[in-house]
């Protein structure tokens, strides 16, 4: 019985990780697309197409920012996009991030 239920640990743990894995690399695929001047609508368009991403814009002073996590990477990897008040992109970056 042991033996079984180490063996659904192991493999729950294994889903899990290729998961949060298959996730982080979505996130940062796609960040990498978002070089200079690329429009907001291309930004939104080509994150409609991730399977595993959510985003927000956050609006501010400077320009606006779209925030983009997983659920699936338990919101420790993002990927922060820049856009100036022309919807044009300044930066984009991906990384770890903790969120607390």
């Amino acid at each position: 019985m042991r033996g079984l239920l180490g063996l659904v640990l192991l493999v729950a743990v294994g889903a899990g990780g290729w998961i949060f894995n298959e996730a982080r690399k979505e996130v940062k695929f796609l960040c990498g697309n978002f070089g200079l001047g690329v429009t907001q609508d291309s930004v939104l368009s080509q994150l409609g197409t991730g399977d595993f991403l959510r985003y927000e814009m956050v609006g501010g002073p400077d320009g606006t920012a779209v925030i983009v996590d997983s659920l699936y990477t338990l919101n420790t990897y993002r990927c922060t996009i820049l856009l100036n008040h022309s919807g044009q992109v300044l930066h984009a970056e991906a990384g770890f991030h903790l969120p607390f």
